[in-house]
């Protein structure tokens, strides 16, 4: 590939180059926010000192014990039970609280063997603290901890020992929020362009220039989601000390982020039977959502057990929706196509990476989450912008290619309904008059017929039946017949009527034949309009016998030549037919219209795709 088509592409792609440049920078920026959190001694030091036990732990009930001077002589990583008996390393005055932190697992403390604290079993993940109770190095402290699960690698326990402090509430606030910066950040992120996906499906309402559907459901999905990761900050229960309700709130949220989200790519699947099924699966995942809401307003303690069939038909939901969205990926050559599953792929792997995690640690680590919804928010925002510019481009061309058939249809009844032509029409019915009144009668009814019929042109912005266009035909013909009487002879060939038509399209070109084929010979000639269906297609022959043209030779702008390259454009917008012409000198000339079945759909679709490549 030479320097100048690599520019050349670039420039076609701008936008999603941007995009994706964007997601590179974001990618990078949020592995850095996926540290390891259970090392937080280093940030508690700056502003608050935690407190620390010395003295031996047991791991097996409490049988057998073993002395440790500092946390890390205690492997921690594959422990379901742990207890440690010792002394704090400091005084803890009366009054003051100890703060502990809970990361779904169970926790009571002992001082001089009586207790103390005993954590709550229906809380997952938040801070708690003890009241009012005045121990120092003297007195003998014991730390009973258990794992709601058997885990592969523990990392809460240790989590509970760094974080252990006797500081205010304030100051563990302060620094949780500094812990905390990034996803801080990220929450802000995802509300912002939550909000600006709303500007978008404002902007698709206001320029009426594309679908609309699912666009909400987009950005309500994100901003849910934003909500889901917020409430599994570290710092939000020093906020809002209302543990059940942030724990109901928290799976609530998490189950309507992947609602809503999906509820937004089903607006990508354009398979009639995929997007019924999709419909089935979002009427399934939707009622199981209101099962759940209604099973924890019964059974409060009961979240782990509901969130099972939750848990089972948002994975497999989930993962269905990107497997319509892939199955087409290598048919689907618009780079939105390509954008849109590529991005839904990146949020799957992140909340399937949040399982894994959860699976292994019996604890979340929503930061992954969090990125994944960033990387899916900020491509998808990305999209629906090159959507809207397509469509308003789009919607654009349409409103031109509207303008120019107007001007083709004033300029064919212009041409049509010409003084010299109404002139002899009327001359010919006058000498009708006195020789046969009947036949002047009925010559004025298809003289009548014929100028409603231009004049209606004007007004037919969409195909019309090719029986209406037949009559207008007729009475044209019928008119040219009186006057020039033998000079002209007419067939019709009518095999097939049930379709429609661009009005004025076949009277148009029967007239260029009369004046310009027939009428140029000497003993004028015979007129065939033949119309016939075919498997995929309608096909239209208007054929003469007279003077001809040489078709190798550019066509002069002539009102004839006017007339078929308006009855070709016109042809090609409104029902996506062609028409072609063959014509030899002395022998004549045959035009041929195609239509194809169902063409006009297809064509709108094709464009509305193709659209999305610009």
């Amino acid at each position: 590939m030479e320097w100048n088509e690599i520019v050349g592409f670039f420039k076609k792609r701008t936008s999603v180059v941007i995009e994706y440049s964007i997601l590179v920078i974001v990618t990078i920026a949020s592995i850095l926010m996926i540290r390891d959190r259970t090392e937080s001694r280093v940030l508690l030091h700056e502003k608050m000192v935690p407190v620390t036990i010395s003295g031996s732990y047991s791991v097996d009930d409490g049988n057998t014990f073993t002395d440790f001077d500092d946390y890390d002589d205690i492997d921690m990583r594959h422990l379901n039970r742990l207890i440690i008996k010792g002394h704090f390393d400091r005084d803890i005055k009366l009054g003051n609280k100890l703060y502990l932190f809970l990361n779904y697992i169970d926790a009571s403390v002992y001082i001089n063997d009586r207790i103390v604290y005993t954590s709550d079993p229906g809380v997952a993940y938040c801070w708690d603290s003890i009241d009012s109770y005045a121990f120092g190095p003297n007195d003998e402290v014991t730390i009973e901890l258990a794992t709601r699960g058997p885990v592969l690698y523990n990392v809460a326990f240790r989590q509970f020992l760094d974080r252990m402090t006797d500081s205010t509430k304030n100051a563990v606030l302060y620094n949780m929020l500094r812990h905390d910066a990034f996803r801080l950040i990220g929450n802000l992120l995802l509300i912002i362009i939550g909000i600006l996906i709303v500007q978008t499906y404002v902007e698709h309402i206001r320029s009426n220039s594309g679908r609309t559907g699912g666009i909400l459901s987009g950005a309500v999905g994100i901003m849910t989601g934003a909500l889901t990761c917020l409430i599994n900050a570290d710092y939000i229960t020093l906020i809002l000390p209302i543990y059940a309700v942030l724990e109901y709130f928290d799976t609530l949220t998490q189950i309507f982020t992947v609602i809503f989200i999906m509820a937004y790519l089903s607006r990508y699947i354009e398979d009639k039977e995929s997007k019924r099924r999709s419909g089935i699966i979002l009427v399934v995942a939707y009622n199981i959502a209101i099962i759940y809401m209604l099973w924890r307003a019964f059974f409060v303690n009961s979240s782990f057990s509901a969130m099972i069939p939750v848990m089972a038909v948002g994975g497999i939901a989930a993962s269905y929706f990107i497997y319509l969205l892939s199955r087409d990926f290598k048919s689907h050559k618009e780079n939105i196509s390509q954008a849109v599953t590529v991005n839904s792929a990146i949020l799957l792997a992140s909340i399937i990476g949040e399982v894994i995690y959860f699976i292994v640690t019996g604890t979340y680590k929503i930061d992954m989450m969090e990125v994944g919804l960033i990387i899916f928010a900020i491509g998808q925002y990305t999209t629906l912008v090159e959507e809207n510019i397509a469509e308003r481009r789009e919607a654009a061309r349409a409103k031109e290619l509207e303008n120019e058939l107007m001007q083709s249809r004033i300029n064919i009844m212009v041409s049509q309904i010409q003084p010299h032509f109404m002139y002899n029409a009327l001359s010919t019915i006058r000498a009708l008059v006195s020789k046969n009144p009947e036949e002047a009668r009925k010559a004025i009814d298809f003289f009548t017929k014929y100028l409603r019929s231009n004049m209606d042109s004007l007004s037919q912005k969409k195909c019309i039946p090719f029986k209406k266009e037949m009559e207008h035909v007729e009475s044209y013909l019928y008119i040219e017949k009186l006057r020039f009487g033998d000079m002209l002879n007419i067939i019709y060939d009518i095999k097939s009527d049930d379709f429609e038509i661009p009005c004025m399209t076949v009277q148009t070109l029967a007239e260029n034949a009369v004046k310009h084929g027939l009428l140029a010979r000497e003993n004028g000639g015979t007129l065939k309009i033949r119309s016939r269906e075919t498997a995929n297609c309608y096909e239209v022959q208007i054929e003469d016998d007279g003077v001809g043209f040489d078709t190798s030779k550019d066509l002069d702008d002539s009102r004839s030549h006017v007339g078929i390259e308006n009855s070709r454009k016109r042809l090609a917008a409104m029902c996506g037919g062609t028409l072609s012409i063959g014509s030899k000198i002395d022998v004549g000339t045959v035009i041929t219209i195609t239509i194809p079945k169902g063409g006009m759909e297809r064509a709108e679709y094709d464009d509305r795709r193709g659209g999305g490549m610009q």
